[in-house]
């Protein structure tokens, strides 16, 4: 039997933070998901690598992602339709790993989506748009199948928001990447674990 991928250790019982192993397992995963695969496979790239929540997710257009001409836009406008408190944010999609697995998805799916631009990014088996919830039980089975214990769809957003921390990128940044409104509830969502704060600690020097 495989072994089982658990939360990282020292993290609260809050969604789980990924490790860099437990990323690369999961869009494994992801891509190993037949027809589901590109759509799997973008869901968590836009929750990893920007952060969305699993509203901004199940609100997002082809229209939001995509020019009309197919290629992915340099900047995703959030409307505030779909935002946490009804805020409007804008979002770069700047990181070339990320452009890539969108690339990819709008290749497959783009020609046949083009003429209802306004439709849904992410369609439902049924082919409607997918809602918050169904979305947030897509990513929780993801992950589950990827055998990750304690993660959801908050997962994506809490490890970002951790990882920039711990590069050193300041709170008021990460704040508006993720859309807070308050440096307060950006720093609630860095984990404080073991593995982390000894790694901050090994270059003090004198």
């Amino acid at each position: 039997m495989a072994r089982r991928r658990g939360r990282p250790p020292g993290t609260s019982g809050r969604a789980a933070i990924l490790s860099a192993t437990q990323v690369r397992h999961v869009f494994r995963v992801a891509r190993s998901r037949g027809r589901h695969a590109a759509r799997a496979e973008a869901t968590l790239a836009l929750t990893i690598g920007l952060g969305l929540r699993a509203k901004e997710l199940a609100g997002l257009t082809w229209a939001d992602v995509y020019e009309p001409d197919g290629r992915v836009r340099r900047l995703v406008h959030l409307k505030a339709a779909y935002t946490k408190g009804g805020k409007t944010r804008d979002v770069f999609v700047s990181s070339p790993a990320l452009r890539r697995v969108l690339e990819k998805y709008g290749e497959r799916d783009w020609l046949g989506s083009a003429r209802a631009s306004q439709a849904a990014l992410f369609a439902s088996q049924k082919g409607g748009p997918m809602t918050a919830c169904s979305m947030a039980r897509f990513l929780k089975a993801l992950y589950r199948e990827a055998g990750i214990a304690g993660a959801s769809s908050h997962s994506g957003r809490r490890t970002l928001i951790t990882r920039l921390a711990e590069r050193g990128v300041d709170l008021k940044a990460i704040a508006q990447i993720a859309g807070h409104t308050s440096i307060r509830t950006t720093a609630m969502y860095v984990e404080a674990n073991p593995t982390r704060l000894a790694r901050i600690l090994q270059d003090v020097t004198w």
